[in-house]
């Protein structure tokens, strides 16, 4: 969401401009359309007219779907799949290996697209790559590539066709192999340990009071984006690093007040190893 709401990972930096400028346009058209219902239904009354009921209603609907709406409609606009998303998975806790290379690949292959594009063929891609199962993708070969490439259609039963993206993953998948034998052998940790390691093992709570505040990468997946490329994972920049942390729980992007950045401070107040606030 970090690299563009509509694109979350995120979806957030590109659009928080526009979410909080059309809040205020809607803030405002409710301020004058409840004026203007104010003026009708008194004329309606001194005329002895019907109109008031009608009134009422232009008057307190809005103010009830804007105030009842989750934060994240703005970009979502109601998909039935993006809301489920927004409401189940993203910055909700995840260490294992299998999810965290999953969704460090799914925000490779959203560079440059909309997220909404990605998670459509979420599916598919995991056809595609053995549900991300990192020793299965780590001996495909550049003949798998070629199948890929080849498959006709399009739409959600299709991945993306980026040569480079696609051999990403498969590269990544045959770095991580190479870490569990070397370094993370040597220090015992999990390919998920190790990049939980960047937010000390402790998910940071954000209290962004405009999204226009939320930045598109920070110091830790600077330092993230840095240590994988070092380690020769391809398509980790601290944008795509960041919109992985947002989605896996490392932080907690819910602008502050929302129902949702309410509920995740309750959730990080009970859990076991604490929590970062900032």
């Amino acid at each position: 969401l970090a690299a563009a709401a509509d694109s979350l990972s995120y979806p957030l930096c590109i659009t928080r401009r526009k979410i909080m400028s059309s809040k205020a346009a809607a803030r405002g058209a409710a301020t004058r359309l409840a004026a203007v219902s104010k003026q009708s239904s008194k004329r309606s009354s001194a005329a002895g007219g019907s109109t008031t009921t009608s009134s009422k209603k232009q008057k307190t609907t809005p103010a009830k779907d804007d105030s009842t709406a989750p934060w994240y409609h703005f970009f979502t606009k109601g998909d039935e799949d993006y809301d489920r998303y927004m409401s189940t998975e993203w910055g909700f806790e995840k260490r294992s290996d299998r999810d965290l290379f999953e969704k460090l690949s799914l925000e490779g292959a959203q560079a440059g697209l909309s997220w909404k594009t990605i998670l459509t063929k979420r599916e598919a891609y995991r056809q595609t790559f053995h549900n991300f199962d990192v020793d299965k993708c780590a001996k495909m070969k550049s003949s798998d590539v070629t199948k890929i490439l080849e498959i006709e259609g399009s739409g959600p039963d299709v991945v993306v066709r980026h040569k480079g993206k696609i051999e990403s993953v498969i590269n990544n998948a045959q770095m991580i192999q190479t870490m569990r034998k070397g370094e993370l052998q040597k220090s015992g940790q999990t390919f998920g340990e190790f990049l939980w390691s960047f937010v000390d093992n402790k998910p940071i709570l954000n209290s962004w009071k405009a999204l226009s505040d939320m930045p598109s990468k920070t110091d830790e997946s600077e330092a993230m984006s840095k240590a994988l490329r070092k380690r020769g994972f391809r398509f980790v920049g601290p944008t795509t690093c960041y919109s992985m942390m947002q989605a896996c729980g490392l932080v907690i992007d819910h602008p502050v007040g929302t129902k949702e950045w309410i509920e995740a401070k309750r959730n990080l107040e009970k859990r076991s190893g604490g929590y970062q606030s900032r």
